[in-house]
């Protein structure tokens, strides 16, 4: 738990002074025709939506290769711990996964403070469960591999450079979707 703790205090630090940083830099307006507004990365962060504890995910998209499409990557981690009487289960994993994903506000003439796109992503998983009781000796689980999935999302940018993201789908991860902030950079 502290760990988790020490890790959600350093993301809060983190995104307080990109919003310092932010709010101290004025910057011309950029207009362009495709979802990036002008950013060639996108900072995303915030929690997923699992039965199990609550994920937490980390991640960065490049925006420059084409102005339909980025490519991206994220680091996603789980931790869970249940007790019941003499019964406990934990439950830990992380997750590497990289992405490409079209974005289509340009086809579909959305106003750049929202994006929606759709992709495909490949990644490393690991996860460990642990399960036991005051009777017997711990039962361990191990599994990690490689996973393909596809995902669809979308943003909503409130400001200039921050906004809200919102998206399902997966593979790769032990989340059917993410929720959090994208920092356009």
């Amino acid at each position: 738990m502290k760990k988790l703790n020490k890790f959600l205090f350093l993301v809060s630090l983190f995104t307080l002074s990109v919003f310092s940083l932010s709010a101290q830099t004025k910057k011309a307006n950029s207009v362009s025709s495709n979802f990036s507004n002008g950013s060639d990365f996108y900072l995303n962060g915030g929690v997923g939506f699992n039965g199990r504890g609550v994920p937490f995910y980390l991640g960065l998209d490049y925006n420059a290769v084409h102005p339909d499409v980025s490519l991206g990557g994220s680091f996603g981690i789980n931790n869970w711990e249940e007790t019941h009487h003499n019964h406990y289960h934990k439950y830990s994993s992380w997750n590497v996964t990289f992405n490409v994903n079209y974005h289509f506000n340009k086809i579909m003439n959305i106003p750049n403070n929202f994006d929606f796109y759709a992709g495909a992503n490949i990644g490393y998983y690991n996860y460990t469960e642990k399960k036991g009781d005051i009777y017997y000796d711990d039962i361990r689980k191990y599994h990690n591999g490689i996973g393909i999935g596809i995902q669809v999302g979308g943003r909503w940018f409130f400001t200039e450079k921050v906004g809200l993201n919102l998206q399902f789908g997966g593979g790769t991860q032990y989340t059917a979707g993410n929720f959090g902030l994208t920092i356009r950079l």
